[in-house]
C-alpha cells in the first residue's frame, strides 16, 4: 500500500483528490465509492489499474520517493508494437549477461513459459495474435473488432525476435513456477473466440495437438537431468506474468508484451522475499518427485482432453 500512496501523493501534486476520484471512476470504470478508496489508499490497485494510471497520467518513468522507479516503455508511441518491445527487452537482456554473467530468472506465469512457446508454431501464433490486438486495443480506443485467426500467416518478424530473446534466456539460470494448470488462460480465450467466430473448430484442433504435443516435450524436459531450467508448480494463482532478474529487476506484465520494469532496491527485495516464500511452498517438477510429477501431468493431460471434448460436443455441426 506504501507504493500506492507514494503515487496518490505524487498525483495530488497536480490533481485535487475530488478529480482524481472523478479521473478514476471513468479511467478505471469503477463506482464512484471504489474510486474514492483508491484515491483513499484504503483499497489496493492492482496491477492493470497501475498501468492505466500511468498510461493516462504520462508516468513513463518516475520516481516516488525512496519507493520505486518503473519503467514503461510501451507509453511511447513508438513502442506500440510487438517486435519492438521483444526488442526493447532483448536489448535489455544482453545487458544483464553482460553485468551478471549468469542470470538468475525467477519467473511466475499462468501460461506456456515464454521460453518455450516458440517451439510451437500454432500455439505462439494464436498467443501473438491475441496480444497484438491487445496492444491495438489499448492505443486504439476504435479497435474493437477482432480479425479472424489464420495459421498461414505466421508474424515471421514477431518469431524471429522472440527466437532471439530465447537464446538470450539459455545464458540464464531460470526458475520457472508454473499454476497447475497452465492451459486454464488458454481455454478460455479459446472460448472466447470461438464465440466471436474469429478462429474455427478445426483450428482449434490443431491447437489441441499442440497442446498434447507440448505436455509430452515439457514432461521429458523436467526428467532431463542435463536441463537448464528449474520447474515448480504452485497454487498462486497469477494473473499476469510476472518475473525477477539477479533480484534486482522485476518485471510486471499488463498484457504480453507491455509490461513495467522495476529497479528499486526496496521493492525489488520485497519481491525476492515474496518469490522465496513461493519456491519454498511450490513443489519441484524438474529431476526430483517423480511420483506427483506424473500426477501433474495426468491431471493437466485430463484437463485439457475433457475440455477440448466439451468444446468439440458443443460445437459440432
Amino acid at each position: 500500500m506504501k507504493l500506492q500512496e507514494k503515487l496518490i501523493e505524487q498525483l495530488q501534486t497536480k490533481y485535487s483528490r475530488a478529480q482524481l476520484v472523478k479521473d478514476f471512476v471513468s479511467l478505471l470504470d469503477i463506482s464512484q465509492s471504489a474510486a474514492y478508496n483508491k484515491v483513499n489508499c484504503t483499497s489496493e490497485l492492482t496491477l492493470s489499474e497501475y498501468g492505466k494510471i500511468s498510461t493516462e497520467y504520462r508516468a513513463h518513468t518516475f520516481q516516488m520517493g525512496s519507493i520505486i522507479t518503473t519503467d514503461f516503455p510501451f507509453l511511447l508511441e513508438e513502442n506500440h508494437d510487438f517486435s519492438k518491445l521483444t526488442q526493447i527487452l532483448i536489448d535489455e537482456f544482453r545487458l544483464y549477461i553482460n553485468d551478471y554473467s549468469k542470470p538468475q530468472v525467477r519467473y511466475c506465469t499462468n501460461l506456456i513459459p515464454m521460453q518455450l512457446l516458440s517451439d510451437y508454431p500454432k500455439l505462439f501464433q494464436f498467443t501473438v495474435f491475441v496480444w497484438m490486438e491487445n496492444i491495438n486495443s489499448l492505443f486504439n480506443l476504435n479497435h474493437y473488432k477482432y480479425d479472424k485467426i489464420d495459421f498461414d500467416e505466421t508474424f515471421e518478424e514477431e518469431y524471429e525476435q522472440s527466437q532471439k530473446l530465447t537464446k538470450l534466456f539459455r545464458y540464464c539460470d531460470f526458475h520457472t513456477y508454473l499454476s497447475p494448470n497452465i492451459f486454464e488462460t488458454y481455454f478460455k480465450l479459446i472460448e472466447y473466440h470461438l464465440e466471436l467466430d474469429t478462429i474455427t473448430l478445426e483450428q482449434v484442433m490443431e491447437l489441441k495437438d499442440e497442446m498434447a504435443v507440448f505436455l509430452d516435450e515439457f514432461e521429458h524436459l523436467c526428467q532431463n537431468k542435463e536441463t537448464p531450467n528449474n520447474f515448480y508448480i504452485h497454487e498462486l494463482t497469477v494473473s499476469s506474468v510476472l518475473f525477477q532478474v539477479s533480484d534486482k529487476h522485476t518485471y510486471l506484465y499488463q498484457n504480453s508484451p507491455i509490461y513495467f520494469r522495476i529497479d528499486n532496491n526496496t521493492y525489488n527485495e520485497y519481491t525476492k522475499n515474496w518469490l522465496d516464500q513461493i519456491e519454498s511452498r511450490s513443489i519441484p517438477i524438474s529431476n526430483i518427485n517423480e511420483k506427483v510429477r506424473r500426477g501433474i501431468f495426468k491431471n493437466m493431460k485430463n484437463s485439457s482432453e475433457r475440455f477440448f471434448k466439451k468444446v468439440e460436443l458443443l460445437h459440432e455441426h
